[in-house]
């Protein structure tokens, strides 16, 4: 048998006579290909068994509507950038709307030169419905992820394209739903109900707002 870096999966594969697919397969976790413009051509088991089969479908058909402004974000990122990858907990909905916490690995491949999809590993956090949690409008989810990486409520303005007064708006908004009364508070009950999972350096404490 062939060894060595230079052997391709595709030979390591048929050299133990397993198919790609049938890998995929049998791998406990989701596996979803997407093509270049976000619908659904492919899915493992997994991924059938926790959200159905929506193949033809466009992705962000299966992301939880709080999660769906940085999924795209994400999405558009690997279609135009084939280097680029992604790592990020998502929520997605399986049949009923019951909510699937998952940990999503994602990159984009190349075909003739140009991306021609992405492809997702999805690590399932949960095999059943999540604990209910608030649910936050995206520019909320935005607004929350920002505040966990320490911004400003200026450079939460600049990042979203709005005025001051209105990221303060934001946050507010944010404070309410989520029943707290500082930043601090904030990005913890975000960490406790995943709505967020980014590291926060430097975040800063006050209630600036």
């Amino acid at each position: 048998m062939e060894s060595g870096a230079g052997t391709s999966l595709a030979r390591a594969l048929e050299a133990l006579g397993v198919g790609v697919e049938d890998m995929l397969e049998r791998l406990h976790a989701s596996v979803v290909v997407l093509d270049s413009e976000g619908h659904i051509v492919w899915q493992n088991a997994v991924s059938v068994s926790r959200v159905g089969n929506r193949r033809g479908v466009q992705f962000l058909d299966v992301v939880a509507p709080e999660h769906r402004a940085v999924a795209e974000r994400d999405f558009m990122r690997l279609r135009f950038d084939p280097d680029a990858t992604s790592l990020r907990e998502i929520v997605a909905l399986g049949p009923g709307g019951a909510r699937r916490r998952t940990m999503s690995f994602s990159a984009s491949f190349e075909a003739n030169g140009h991306v021609a999809g992405v492809v997702a590993l999805g690590i399932p956090l949960n095999w059943h419905d999540e604990t209910e949690a608030p649910r936050l409008a995206p520019r909320l989810v935005e607004t929350l992820e920002l505040l966990t990486a320490g911004r400003s409520t200026r450079e939460i303005a600049s990042e979203l394209g709005v005025t001051i007064e209105t990221a303060r708006n934001y946050i507010r908004r944010l404070f309410h739903t989520l029943d707290v009364h500082s930043r601090v508070e904030a990005v913890a009950r975000g960490r406790e109900l995943r709505l967020v999972t980014r590291d926060a350096p430097g975040a800063r404490g006050g209630d600036e707002r």
